[in-house]
């Protein structure tokens, strides 16, 4: 879903879905004394409609521009929490495309003068693809505060990233809890990238509380096998942070394994916040 917001105020989009499955919309309330355009993209919206989608917003902003209706210069915003392609940040085999650099060379098209995204999954390719896009983002360290509820007991033990190079964002969050930060190590198959082993580091795990941050749940298996080490090893509880949580297969594969799951937003409709809530409290 998206939602168009002008001088603090919500903007109806009025869309319309087509019996074909095209879409429209009609922003006719829109001010002529404009003196902002925010867009705001619902993590929720499935990614392979947030480009049409968007493609079309501002398709209806751009013919109110060419009518006189307000100026060309009016500042134009838009909030994109979950980076659509974001873990496309690469070309995997022979004839597929990069996802992640098409996506951001559709965006530097749209013309924003600030672009808004959340815990972006690498942001090596962002600044290499495309120098002069106006992306600012809202750190994991910053989501993660903002998930957490004022009563939350942030009384872990030991962060530990599922992953070496989920290490720097990590650490991030365990110097804000005061608590060391170590890290799994992950063996994958090069031939077919599946990951075929998984160790934990040189740490006593015995009788702590472990917190696992990391960016992307999608099914969740490295995750799972993770806290489930982490049980072997004598962890007392395992909760784990993530900033986009997808989870098509829901969370109840998780049971006995990781005791909390927090998350700065839910992605694609799978789940929503009341599933989490759910979850942690056993349901």
């Amino acid at each position: 879903m998206i939602t168009v917001f002008s001088n603090n105020k919500q903007i109806p989009t009025n869309k319309v879905d087509y019996s074909d499955e095209a879409i429209t919309y009609k922003l006719d309330q829109l001010q002529p004394n404009a003196k902002y355009i925010s867009i705001n993209v619902d993590p929720s919206t499935k990614v392979n409609i947030v480009r049409e989608e968007l493609t079309m917003i501002m398709e209806c902003i751009y013919e109110l521009t060419l009518k006189g209706y307000f100026e060309h210069n009016v500042p134009m915003t838009l909030n994109l929490p979950y980076l659509p392609y974001a873990r496309a940040d690469r070309i995997f085999e022979k004839g597929n495309p990069h996802g992640l650099n098409s996506f951001l060379f559709f965006l530097s098209d749209l013309d924003f003068d600030e672009i808004y995204i959340c815990d972006i999954h690498n942001i090596q390719p962002v600044t290499d693809f495309i120098h002069d896009l106006p992306i600012k983002e809202k750190t994991q360290l910053l989501c993660f505060k903002d998930s957490l509820s004022f009563d939350t007991v942030k009384d872990w033990d030991v962060v530990v990233a599922p992953d070496k190079g989920a290490v720097e964002k990590a650490k991030t969050i365990a110097e804000y809890l005061n608590v060391p930060c170590v890290f799994a190590n992950k063996v994958r198959d090069v031939s077919t990238g599946k990951l075929t082993e998984m160790n934990l580091p040189d740490y006593d795990f015995t009788g702590k509380k472990v917190l696992i941050p990391d960016d992307i749940f999608d099914y969740g298996g490295t995750l799972k096998w993770l806290g489930g080490l982490l049980k072997q090893a004598g962890a007392k509880k395992v909760e784990l942070y993530v900033t986009h949580l997808i989870a098509p297969k829901g969370l109840k594969h998780l049971t006995g394994i990781i005791d909390k799951v927090y998350c700065h937003h839910t992605v694609a409709g799978y789940i929503n916040k009341q599933t989490v809530t759910d979850f942690n409290l056993g349901q």
